[in-house]
């Protein structure tokens, strides 16, 4: 059961709010009929993190592409060299800057959450992690659980496309968008897709995870 609804919610809240006894829980109209955000909503993402400043997310993150960075995020400077583990080829899967996360910082919920996107022309997502040391450049085996997720109803539910965890180098995913995302999307008078990246466990301390190089298309 996802979801479950008491009291008199009309329209079930249009998907956009929380329904309870005192009827609907929303951000903007008495049953959640306003959309909350700027349309038209973009059809592409590309985000690299190089134009945000090398300091705290909160001073200055780039507000056309999240909804959220939360958890004590920072952009910092990346190595110069990612390998691939298969084949010893150096490739750039983490380049220029990218969001990194303390995954022991104790501040709640650590995670990156998109704004919504139109995903009508999009067939994958695909973006670089990895899981290091306090010094960035050191390679670690110990793990971090982090999930990407996606919803349709801003946050209420969120449906888990993969589970990543620590492999020492930086690893690249490419990822189809699934058939049930795409008919919900479709199905949809209003809004977009959310996408975020959540850790889904308390780590050590001393190790960050990284995400960078995130393309929709």
């Amino acid at each position: 059961m996802n979801s479950l609804f008491i009291g008199e919610c009309p329209e079930y809240c249009h998907d956009r709010g929380l329904c309870t006894v005192s009827g609907c829980q929303c951000a903007i109209g008495l049953y959640c009929e306003k959309y909350v955000g700027i349309e038209p909503l973009p059809i592409w993402f590309n985000e690299t993190f190089d134009d945000l400043p090398d300091a705290g997310i909160n001073n200055g993150p780039n507000l056309n592409n999240w909804f959220r960075l939360s958890g004590n995020g920072h952009i910092r400077h990346v190595c110069d060299e990612n390998i691939n583990n298969n084949n010893n080829i150096t490739e750039n899967y983490l380049s220029g800057q990218a969001l990194h996360f303390s995954a022991g910082c104790g501040c709640g919920n650590v995670e990156a959450i998109t704004r919504e996107l139109n995903i009508s022309q999009a067939t994958t997502i695909s973006f670089a992690f990895h899981v290091t040391t306090e010094d960035n450049c050191v390679l670690t085996s110990n793990n971090v659980t982090v999930a990407l997720e996606w919803t349709y109803d801003e946050g209420i539910s969120w449906m888990r496309l993969i589970t990543m965890y620590n492999q020492e180098h930086p690893q690249l995913f490419n990822i189809t968008l699934p058939l049930n995302m795409k008919q919900i999307h479709e199905q949809r008078i209003l809004g977009g897709i959310r996408f975020r990246w959540t850790q889904t466990e308390h780590a050590s301390n001393d190790l960050y995870w990284s995400i960078d190089n995130i393309r929709l298309e």
